[in-house]
């Protein structure tokens, strides 16, 4: 943060929003991913999304001001978004026998990634200054757009039932038992941007300004996803789906 104020003449507080603008934003393609990839298959519209958010993160370091950065970290947001539930959704179509680890790996993988990520940031950050993140992840991304081309096996698009698929979606997303949901969920994880926002910003003073410290506090967290994660499980799907389709009642 103190980085970012400085390049773009704003306080501390004001940088801070660039964060806020991805979060939304990538509240908002966690949403659209799921109808998209029903019309159009999961490896197009995950392999192409992660393309894209290679593109959008190297338009931040580009960035000369506060809304500029805004509007990349927006697109970024949109972008990465979409990644998790789409995988959700690849994993439960080719492995439906080993569902639950399947999911319960990959959730811990992505939030393991949320520490190691903000460790490397910080890592990189101090060492070549905040766009040298940007920077080095742009590359990884594309690469990993190509891998994910190569390696995803190809969905049927297009047809009657994965067309159907996709309005029942969008009527979900409509769904006014659905929006209760996103109220509960939105303060819930946004916590964890916001947390570590505060006490970069506001203290305590033992961690305000000191890289080290910070980096302790974001790694302390790594071991509760290693050693919990696995051993979650997740409900049943049936339970799941019908709360949801009541609301929804031609949605698959």
């Amino acid at each position: 943060m103190p980085q970012l104020s400085r390049d773009w003449g704003v306080p501390q507080e004001s940088a801070a929003r660039a964060t806020t603008v991805f979060a939304v934003a990538y509240a908002w393609g966690s949403l659209a991913g799921g109808p998209l990839s029903d019309r159009y298959g999961r490896r197009t519209i995950l392999a192409g999304t992660v393309a894209a958010m290679a593109v959008a993160t190297a338009l931040v370091p580009l960035a000369t001001g506060l809304p500029w950065a805004s509007a990349a970290r927006a697109l970024q947001g949109l972008t990465a978004g979409s990644f998790v539930p789409m995988s959700y959704a690849s994993l439960s179509e080719r492995v439906p026998e080993r569902l639950p680890l399947a999911l319960t790996t990959v959730h811990a993988v992505g939030g393991a990634s949320a520490v190691v990520s903000q460790i490397e940031g910080q890592v990189l950050g101090s060492a070549l200054g905040w766009r040298a993140v940007f920077l080095v992840s742009a590359p990884l991304l594309a690469v990993e757009a190509l891998a994910l081309r190569r390696i995803l096996l190809p969905g049927t698009v297009g047809t009657p039932g994965r067309d159907a698929a996709g309005e029942g979606g969008l009527r979900v997303l409509r769904s006014a038992r659905l929006l209760r949901l996103l109220v509960i969920v939105v303060p819930l994880l946004g916590s964890l941007t916001a947390i570590y926002t505060v006490v970069q910003l506001y203290g305590p003073a033992d961690l305000v300004g000191d890289p080290g410290a910070m980096l302790g506090l974001r790694a302390s967290a790594l071991p509760a996803m290693v050693l919990a994660a696995p051993r979650a499980r997740p409900f049943p799907p049936a339970a799941a789906g019908r709360r949801l389709t009541h609301s929804a009642p031609n949605s698959r």
